[in-house]
């Protein structure tokens, strides 16, 4: 098809793909500057706090879970159709969210941010359709030796919304307040569905939907993440939640071993590049979430930074993504696997050199961050080229929703342990630290000490975040390997 088209029209349906991708990338992070507002307007109770995370990892989660069906309706109903639903679901979340505000206090009702991470859950699934949708999408509009351009700008896109999310949630509260965040929202993807029914149509397969495995693997995952996220405070349900685990991966085994699985195409299954992909997709996931939480998270604690101070720092992390990915599209017309270990060193040597560093301000550390993000830019075309490598094209919705769902499952794993930890370390260096005083200059050493022990904390977190990125590396020297392999075989 892409023969078919001239470049004026690829060039604006993939306008169109990126917006849309813009647009659900945006709402994951974009609550991280609307919490504080949120907690007040929505009577959060102290005791509630230590969820608020929940309203990040119920997105990552629903991102995640959708990623695998939206995939399998996209190669059986066409990219066109499909897209179109997810921005409805999107929308339909968005509102949701928004109303929140709205829900009436009850005591035989579940509180506004139980509601809360449900609706952000329901965005979710809509948001993390479209993603796996827009990148299958690309390789039909584009012919086989531009893909790497269009994946790089979908993945760009991606990254942009991410990390502009935050500042977008601060522009808006200067003007509205949180709600409009959301609510804005509905006119953006209802404009993008009218601009979607220009793109052409794609074919249709008979690929089969069965939803018995993807519902099992949904369920585990849940249950994984709040076993890891509450661990310290579950009590007896984690026992409960653990013999649920191991009965649904008996159950698994079952199904794999008497009736075989349904979710990932026996291709793939076999495919060792893709499996390799696979990791270290999930090993980028979990340093990436690190290092996009504690940036913010540090510049607004320790050094007290305004919301619109960490918003343009982070919007300068939005740039060197993008300088990334263009390099990338660059470097990978040389060699795809040559690009991944470049972006693999950049990754730990920023991270190595952001651990030393963390005692400066965030807003003075901005070349570290160019090293870490031209790391991450580095990796969104050439960790699809391989995932894509020798991939048939009536499975390439769910071939692209999986290596997207790897990382995915990376972030909620990463930001699933740093709570946990994090929470329990901070908690063990300010155990008998008196939290107020009347004298002030007790209260200034006081504040000194506790703002001390959240620096040893993000510190032992990022030291995590480098482990990750030390995964990653050896993950692409072994899929490095079995693409020269596979390479010198044809």
């Amino acid at each position: 098809m892409g023969k078919a088209l001239s470049i004026k029209k690829r060039i604006y349906f993939i306008f169109i793909l990126c917006f849309a991708v813009f647009i659900a990338a945006d709402d994951q992070t974009v609550i991280v500057t609307l919490l504080p507002s949120m907690v007040i307007d929505l009577s959060i109770s102290v005791g509630e706090l230590n969820k608020i995370s929940w309203t990040i990892t119920s997105y990552l989660l629903g991102f995640t879970i959708v990623m695998p069906i939206a995939g399998k309706v996209c190669d059986k109903y066409g990219f066109r159709n499909t897209l179109i639903v997810a921005l409805l679901v999107f929308s339909f979340g968005s509102f949701l969210v928004g109303f929140t505000t709205n829900i009436p206090n009850n005591s035989f009702f579940p509180s506004k941010l139980s509601w809360l991470i449900f609706f952000r859950f329901i965005q979710s699934m809509g948001g993390g359709a479209i993603i796996p949708i827009a990148i299958a999408s690309i390789s039909i509009i584009l012919e086989k030796k531009y893909w790497v351009y269009g994946f790089g700008l979908i993945g760009a896109s991606a990254e942009a919304g991410g990390v502009i999310g935050p500042l977008w949630g601060t522009l808006i509260l200067n003007i509205w307040d949180w709600p409009a965040a959301f609510y804005i929202n509905l006119p953006l993807a209802f404009f993008v569905i009218l601009l979607i029914f220009s793109l052409p149509k794609s074919s249709r397969s008979s690929v089969k939907i069965k939803l018995f495995d993807t519902l099992i693997i949904s369920i585990a995952l849940i249950l994984l993440t709040i076993l890891i996220s509450e661990f310290n405070s579950l009590g007896f349900f984690r026992i409960i939640i653990g013999l649920i685990l191991f009965f649904l991966i008996l159950l698994a085994i079952i199904k794999l071993k008497f009736y075989k699985q349904d979710l990932i195409p026996q291709e793939l299954i076999l495919s060792k590049t893709f499996l390799l992909t696979s990791i270290t997709h999930f090993f980028l996931g979990c340093s990436l979430i690190i290092v996009m939480v504690i940036i913010p998270l540090s510049g607004s604690t320790i050094y007290q930074l305004e919301s619109i101070e960490v918003g343009l720092s982070l919007l300068k992390l939005t740039a060197f993504i993008g300088i990334g990915s263009i390099l990338g599209i660059l470097i990978s017309k040389i060699n795809t696997s040559l690009t991944m270990i470049i972006g693999s060193i950049f990754i730990s040597t920023g991270i190595f050199l952001y651990i030393n560093n963390l005692d400066i301000p965030t807003n003075q550390i901005n070349f570290i961050f160019f090293i870490i993000c031209t790391g991450f830019g580095l990796f969104i075309v050439p960790i699809h080229n391989a995932g894509f490598h020798n991939i048939k094209e009536d499975i390439r919705g769910i071939t692209s929703s999986l290596i997207s769902v790897s990382r995915m499952i990376g972030m909620i794993f990463g930001l699933s342990l740093m709570t946990t930890l994090g929470t329990a370390r901070f908690s063990e260096l300010v155990t008998g630290i008196q939290i107020f005083s009347t004298d002030p200059k007790i209260q200034n050493t006081i504040n000194n000490e506790i703002n001390d022990a959240g620096l040893e904390v993000f510190i032992e977190i990022m030291q995590g975040a480098f482990i990750f990125s030390l995964a990653t590396l050896v993950s692409v020297l072994l899929l490095m390997y079995f693409l020269e392999i596979k390479k010198r075989n044809h």
